[in-house]
């Protein structure tokens, strides 16, 4: 089943406080996490599953939604036993294999970069005026038992006229040439040269 981007890029779904018996404002105990939330036959969220593999019932399901299909999210929950409550949504990339693409990847910002479950998870800034920009991974080549990847991103034209919030996954899994255990090398052209992370395929 293939993985879906959320359209409606940022969705607060529920409201974050609730009155006090003194007027005071209760705020619950909500965990932001990149997760895979699954759709039934209506088109309806009903399943929620975090980079750990810890899966919850949604206990407010979202409608609306692509029917049986798989979306790639950054969400605010809080956990009830098995079940959970959604409070936030934001659509996440899943970077898609851009390796014959010939074309040089354009520079981006990055707020952070980090390894979580079969995931290699991206939190960029890119410098956006609203149009359209794309996303991938390029497979560079192996060089003694390592290979290296790199962030495919096309500015598209888009002017550089400030900053905006975009999370993007690379799900391991995809990456069928490389032996489990084998490290990965993660490349991505900043404004301020090549950042690099090594990462181990699980």
């Amino acid at each position: 089943m293939k993985v879906k981007y959320i359209l409606l890029f940022a969705v607060c779904l529920f409201s974050c406080c609730k009155g006090g018996d003194d007027g005071s404002d209760i705020y619950p105990s909500i965990q932001t996490e990149f997760a895979t939330v699954r759709t039934d036959a209506a088109g309806t969220m009903t399943e929620l599953t975090t980079d750990d593999e810890r899966t919850y019932v949604i206990s407010n399901p979202q409608k609306g939604y692509d029917k049986d299909a798989m979306y790639r999210v950054v969400c605010g929950f809080v956990p009830d036993g098995q079940n959970a409550t959604l409070y936030q949504l934001t659509g996440a990339y899943l970077l898609g294999d851009s390796t014959e693409l010939a074309c040089e990847p354009d520079p981006i910002k990055v707020t952070s970069v980090w390894k979580s479950g079969r995931y290699i998870n991206m939190h960029l800034s890119p410098l956006t005026q609203g149009g359209t920009q794309y996303w991938g991974y390029r497979i560079d080549g192996t060089s003694g038992g390592t290979t290296h990847v790199s962030l495919h991103h096309r500015q598209n034209g888009d002017p550089q006229s400030y900053t905006a919030t975009v999370y993007a996954s690379l799900l391991l899994d995809e990456l069928e040439t490389i032996p489990a255990g084998s490290d990965i090398v993660l490349h991505i052209q900043t404004f301020q040269g090549e950042q690099v992370w090594t990462f181990r395929k699980p």
